[in-house]
């Protein structure tokens, strides 16, 4: 048996604001996944208090960690034991905003971008040489209009956000329905961003999570509001990079309500990629054509537990783990086919209020 260790995030206590009114999460679950069956096997938890979104390093040995709190909320850092399961925490700092809900770490770990969704802004934090949060060095601001399209009368409610190469930033504004392009200016110690361009999707969209394309000028973004992806171009032109609207893809999932995306993510090795629908309680399937990038609705499966709020797929690329936050439970697929075919394993792991699962 070959064991993958990963990590899964949780809602740990009430927090209405985040969708989580019966949570009861451990804190940060530390488990393995059987590379030969399928199975999980969960080795304890770390508390926490909601730590609802994780990034890890597992080749430095780090882990990092946002605190959804309604009021205030911190970015964690952890050095991991894989051996033991052990998380010890080696430094936290407030994020300058309430409501941390989403976490991007740069590929050389100098800083991090944390979006807060009810805070309205995105903050980036500048790390030590130990991956540690120093401070808070900069505050990104949705603007409230796009190319003399006003969009003030909705509250700024940044989700996500993305790193693109070494010195740009993707960011989603699911209040005013925007997809934001931004330039990473680093001045000493201070990380600045540089607005370059913006997107404004149809009212309504709601676009939560991105995802990269395998070639890098093409994201998929996932449509919480309306359901489906927009799918959105990084486009070099005389005046700079700008974004362009390829279009929007509907995806209803089973058809059996309204879909509620959350997670999109491409496939890292085949051109496969999944979107989850939380009301839906499905994943749906792309195929990815390997020569625009565009994608084609292949089908939808049964996700078997409630409110996907996110799922992952392991190294090697044959199993996905989905995060059923309503049902307290991790639910677990073989892929094959190129990542076209799910097969659940029968495998239903218990873990209380799962938001995310980290490999």
């Amino acid at each position: 048996m070959t064991a993958i260790p990963f990590l899964v995030g949780s809602y740990s206590v009430l927090s209405p604001w985040a969708g989580a009114p019966k949570a009861h999460g451990a804190g940060i679950v530390i488990a393995d996944l059987d590379t030969t069956s399928g199975a999980v096997h969960v080795r304890g938890a770390r508390p926490e208090l909601n730590p609802s979104f994780l990034v890890r390093a597992p080749a430095a040995g780090l882990l990092w960690a946002i605190t959804e709190c309604e009021e205030g909320g911190e970015l964690v850092a952890f050095r991991e034991h894989k051996a033991a399961g052990q998380l010890d925490p080696i430094g936290r700092l407030a994020t300058g905003a309430d409501a941390p809900c989403h976490l991007a770490i740069d590929s050389a770990r100098r800083f991090a971008f944390v979006a807060h969704y009810h805070g309205g802004m995105v903050s980036s934090v500048a790390l030590d040489g130990a991956g540690r949060p120093d401070a808070v060095v900069g505050l990104i601001r949705p603007p409230a209009a796009l190319s003399g399209e006003d969009r003030s009368a909705k509250p700024p409610r940044p989700h996500a956000s993305l790193i693109i190469g070494q010195n740009e930033l993707l960011v989603t504004d699911t209040g005013r329905d925007l997809v934001l392009l931004y330039r990473i200016v680093i001045r000493g110690p201070q990380t600045g961003a540089e607005f370059l361009d913006g997107l404004a999707l149809p009212a309504g969209t709601g676009p939560r999570h991105l995802a990269a394309a395998p070639r890098g000028a093409v994201f998929y973004v996932s449509n919480q509001n309306s359901g489906g992806v927009s799918i959105i171009e990084r486009v070099l032109t005389p005046d700079g990079p700008r974004l362009a609207l390829r279009g929007i893809l509907s995806a209803q999932g089973l058809g059996r309500g309204d879909p509620i995306p959350s997670e999109i993510a491409v496939h890292p090795t085949w051109n496969t990629c999944y979107l989850a629908n939380r009301t839906d309680n499905s994943l749906s399937i792309f195929l990815i054509d390997p020569e625009d990038d565009r994608l084609q609705l292949r089908g939808a499966i049964d996700v078997m537990g409630r409110n996907p709020r996110h799922f992952a797929v392991a190294p090697g690329g044959e199993w996905l783990v989905v995060a059923n936050q309503d049902s307290d439970e991790l639910t677990v697929f073989h892929l094959e086919d190129g990542g076209q075919r799910l097969t659940w394993t029968g495998q239903r792991v218990a873990v209380a209020t799962p938001t995310i699962v980290a490999f």
